[in-house]
């Protein structure tokens, strides 16, 4: 605030009506009042404080003294001394000094006091009718403020526990699909007798739930953690891919750079900086990655931006022979940040919920948490969460779990405890839309073990690619989020071994509470060995090839064209409705339409043939639609294999 130098011409303006005092006692007050404004000044802020007081002696109405005092507090940090001696001040000085409302306006807001802080910048605005860019921020924080206070959520927000919080801070979360594994960054200040420590540290540390409740956090590894500051982490949605922000690093680019790691057999690999154009001479940290890991989210000191911190978007481009995502056509997000700093994005396994803190947006104080979704690619207007979510202190770091039920972030709100993480259910209209997800482990069908498989996932409504996981970047297990109202087919292959596919349709939703787990054994390339293609789809009693079959069809395809030496046979199977005859003609029928696709694929006739089986060969219940749905299906089966191939 640091106002004496205002102060000065104001003064002189103040003294010629005060002048109509006794003349000894306007000099008396003119010399002291100047001697407090030279030992301000001079940095003797005690001397200061003690001539200003012994004017209010002499003459208490003398607000000017009031106010110098009220300075002299703001810089020495004490907030209610400071607002005593501004409100007043504004007794006896009316509008004289509107400035002062001003001030005491921000000075309650800080506090939280939002209805005086409120009352007071409003009758500032009216003085001055035209009001600077900061100043219209603080009158909207001071009116949200007053609505979120009179219309709390009705929500109960839970410390995460001596298991994750302890005296330092904690903060960042972050969590993996399942929601049962929990990384985080904590900043140690203090040594274990409660010391400041000359060099605070900075790491990831990580936490795991299970039927006893969340573990006693430990930290990530020193494969992660150096000597120097890691942390600001998002943890991919199977808990295998890990980016961070890393601080003074020999091989960093800027002052803090994001680096990748991949998590094998339970190990962190070293981790690999991610290059530009992510990284910049600048400061980059507090990544997002998306549920599909096509995008990623950041935030970015560097120049070309709205504000202080903006956040960045970068897309993969592709994969490094090790794995290593490579990311490209980085943007700033302009409809989402502002003059301040805009922090902490997160982006929904949804792919259309977006998360953010910011302090350039009317809010209850600090930095508040704010969501936007998604709409024709571009962000909506982001909405405050409101009371009790955000207050005075600073909210950050807000992550949603895929269900879209429950969130996690961090505060400062007690300030004797520092940053904790806080958890609470968040209210349906700010949930993101449904998603599920998908858990499976491939192996070998003949003996057990684990295998790494090119894994697909597709979706069967348009035929796009919605995610590839190469064998080497996975040890046989997998896990996919699945957002509501698509049809999704999964291929699994490895060479040597006849392909497998799934099916999850959630056109018409699911249930949240329990996501699907499959085990995919895929069989070695023998005669006899079969697969289920349980994404070929056909019209009601018909024989036509509905769109959605279009990448199973590939798959084969793509199967027979590889493995050159085999000779296959396409069997169609049919639930008992209808008379024998019918059945056998609709399942030849059925067959002959998949041999044809693939002939048309220029697979050569004599290593393609079809046969339908009708209803005589069922594996599930005819008298139930569960056992008749099982029953109608399409089989792949390996009838010769050609050794002169």
């Amino acid at each position: 605030m640091k106002l004496f130098a205002a102060f000065v011409l104001f003064f002189f303006l103040f003294m010629e009506s005060y002048a109509q005092k006794a003349k000894d006692l306007h000099v008396k007050i003119a010399a002291l009042y100047q001697e407090a404004l030279t030992c301000s000044q001079q940095g003797n802020s005690l001397k200061s404080a003690q001539l200003l007081n012994e004017i209010l002696k002499i003459d208490s109405t003398f607000y000017l003294a009031r106010f110098a005092l009220a300075d002299l507090c703001h810089e020495a940090g004490k907030t209610d001394e400071e607002l005593v001696h501004l409100a007043k001040g504004l007794t006896f000085s009316g509008d004289a000094y509107p400035a002062g409302f001003k001030f005491l306006a921000e000075g309650c807001f800080k506090k939280g006091e939002y209805s005086t802080a409120l009352r007071n910048m409003e009758h500032y605005a009216v003085l001055r009718q035209t009001l600077t860019q900061d100043e219209q921020l603080l009158l909207a924080s001071c009116r949200l403020s007053v609505t979120a206070m009179d219309h709390p959520a009705a929500i109960q927000l839970n410390n995460a526990g001596d298991s994750i919080n302890t005296a330092a801070e904690e903060y960042w979360p972050s969590l993996n699909a399942e929601a049962n594994e929990l990384v985080f960054t904590r900043l140690e200040t203090k040594d274990s007798q409660g010391r400041s420590i000359a060099k605070p540290q900075e790491d990831c540390y990580f936490s795991k739930l299970d039927s006893d409740g969340w573990h006693k956090a430990r930290p990530l590894g020193d494969t992660v953690n150096t000597e120097e500051n890691e942390g600001a982490q998002t943890l991919s949605a199977d808990g295998k891919w890990l980016i961070f922000s890393a601080c003074g690093r020999a091989d960093g680019f800027g002052s803090c750079d994001l680096y990748f790691t991949m998590k094998k057999n339970g190990v962190w690999s070293v981790p690999v900086n991610l290059g530009e154009p992510v990284n910049s001479g600048a400061w980059e940290s507090q990544p997002s990655l998306s549920a599909d890991g096509e995008t990623l989210y950041f935030v970015s000191s560097r120049s070309g931006g709205s504000g202080k911190m903006d956040i960045w978007k970068a897309e993969k481009i592709g994969l490094s022979p090790e794995g290593i995502p490579q990311f490209g056509n980085v943007k700033n997000i302009q409809e989402l940040n502002t003059a301040g700093n805009d922090l902490s994005p997160f982006i929904h396994a949804d792919g259309k919920t977006f998360y953010f803190s910011s302090d350039g947006r009317a809010g209850l104080g600090g930095t508040d948490l704010f969501v936007t979704r998604l709409v024709n690619g571009k962000f909506s207007e982001p909405v405050n969460l409101g009371y009790p979510i955000n207050t005075q202190g600073n909210e950050e770091g807000l992550v949603v779990e895929i269900s879209g039920e429950r969130a996690w972030f961090s505060s400062n709100r007690n300030p004797l405890k520092g940053r904790d993480l806080f958890y609470f259910p968040l209210p349906v209209e700010l949930r993101p839309d449904p998603v599920s997800y998908l858990k499976g482990l491939v192996s070998d069908a003949v003996t057990g073990l684990k295998l790494n498989a090119d894994i697909v996932l597709t979706n069967l409504g348009t035929n796009e690619l919605i995610r590839k996981i190469r064998g080497t970047d996975n040890d046989g297990e997998f896990l996919f989020c699945l957002p509501s109202g698509v049809n999704y087919g999964l291929n699994f292959s490895r060479k040597g071994y006849l392909f497998s596919s799934e099916n999850v349709s959630l056109l018409n939703g699911f249930s949240q509470c329990n996501p699907k787990k499959v085990n995919i054994r895929l069989t070695p390339v023998t005669v006899g060995a079969m697969t289920t293609l349980k994404n070929i789809f056909f019209e009601t009693n018909s024989w036509q090839l509905m769109s959605e079959s279009k990448s199973q069809l590939d798959d084969m395809a793509r199967f027979m064209q590889v493995n050159k030496e085999v000779v296959m046979e396409v069997v169609g199977h049919t639930d008992a409705v209808g008379t024998e005859q019918y059945n056998r003609e609709l399942s030849s029928r059925r067959a002959e339409a998949v041999v044809a696709e693939l002939r048309n694929r220029n697979i050569e006739p004599y290593r393609i043939k079809g046969r339908g089986a009708g209803f005589s060969i069922p594996v599930g219940d005819n008298s139930t639609e569960v056992g008749r749905q099982a029953n109608r299906r399409t089989e792949f089966v390996i009838k010769e294999i050609d050794k002169e191939q």
